[in-house]
């Protein structure tokens, strides 16, 4: 009975590995991305911010490397706002993002103003520049890259996010 019961637990092991490539291979088939990841000391997955952003849901951001630059962050509001800093660098993008604001709202605020007031997670990019943060990963990037980065012109796609591995 222990050998029935121990092929039991090798065939259970295998059926959640399938369910894990199957997962997988799903994700990476609905991207049109030329998709890079890589797993660094089983400790981090990177991830270029060019990636459908459901795949971010449950994981924890522990960098975003901008131009080669990694820069460590703890929290999805932290990676938004160093690249929206690195962004709002970038004098043309800067008079870009400052016509942005008030222009750009989610169903019940703005995502992007001159002030917080309006705003229930607001997070200051720059002097009289603030970016709304109250929504969930997936939301929250793909807000950034579609409705801000795109609209702007800045080009995102040498941004990598790196995620803790769970293992």
């Amino acid at each position: 009975m222990n050998v029935i019961q121990e092929i039991q637990t090798i065939r259970n092991k295998i059926l959640e590995l399938d369910t894990a490539f199957a997962e997988l291979i799903g994700q990476l088939e609905n991207t049109n991305d030329n998709i890079i990841i890589q797993r660094l000391e089983n400790y981090e997955t990177i991830y270029p911010l060019t990636i459908n952003p459901a795949i971010f849901k449950g994981k924890k951001p522990t960098a975003v490397t901008v131009n080669g630059e990694r820069i460590e962050v703890r929290t999805w509001k932290m990676v938004v706002v160093e690249i929206m800093r690195h962004c709002n660098s970038d004098a043309e993008r800067h008079v870009a993002l400052m016509n942005l604001r008030g222009k750009i709202s989610g169903q019940k605020r703005v995502l992007l103003a001159k002030n917080g007031d309006e705003m229930r997670s607001p997070i200051a990019i720059a002097e009289n520049l603030y970016i709304e943060t109250h929504y969930d990963t997936e939301t929250l990037l793909r807000t950034l890259t579609i409705r801000i980065l795109d609209v702007v012109g800045y080009d995102y796609n040498k941004i990598f996010v790196s995620t803790r591995s769970i293992e």
